[in-house]
């Protein structure tokens, strides 16, 4: 059976890496390649590669009708994720109120109401801090979002590539 272009171009770049990993000197190189698109059959393609390994990836075989027949891609498995409950947060959150609770019922009565007192404002402080500083978060994620996409070509939301090459990258 006839080969294509692309079948002898496959077979000349497995060829050439052959060669690059030692197994082929360049002149055998040269006369398998000049043999490879002197030739026109499968035949001669499988002559000149079945010898190196992995070789008989880039033979085009025959199917049960005639025709050829491709290496088939091995289709990756699909992975597993490890499905977490939704009751697993609520637990920890529970099991640290609960810790809590053990530790300020086991506590002396005014040593309670300090160690609420502390614990309120020190809640109080970091919810403060997170509401004045959002803001200094979202300009800071903004800022490296436009370094990322204008000096390094970036892709940005849902892998947008960006603008053609010399457009100004804004327009």
């Amino acid at each position: 059976m006839r080969t294509s272009d692309a079948e002898r171009q496959r077979a000349a770049d497995f060829l050439r890496d052959a060669c690059a990993d030692g197994r082929l000197a360049p002149n055998e190189l040269e006369e398998r390649l000049d043999a490879l698109f002197s030739g026109t059959t499968v035949a001669d393609i499988a002559v000149l590669v079945r010898d190196l390994p992995g070789g008989r990836a880039v033979i085009p075989r025959l199917d049960d009708r005639g025709g050829l027949r491709r290496p088939t891609v091995p289709t990756p498995l699909p992975v597993r994720r490890r499905h977490v409950s939704p009751a697993v947060p609520v637990g920890f959150v529970l099991l640290i109120v609960g810790l809590g609770g053990l530790v300020f019922a086991a506590l002396p009565p005014l040593l309670a109401i300090v160690f609420a007192a502390v614990a309120l404002s020190v809640a109080i402080a970091f919810g403060l801090m997170a509401i004045a500083l959002a803001p200094v978060g979202l300009a800071l994620f903004g800022l490296a979002w436009l370094v990322n996409r204008v000096f390094r070509g970036g892709a940005g939301p849902r892998g947008w590539a960006g603008p053609r090459r010399g457009r100004h990258p804004f327009l």
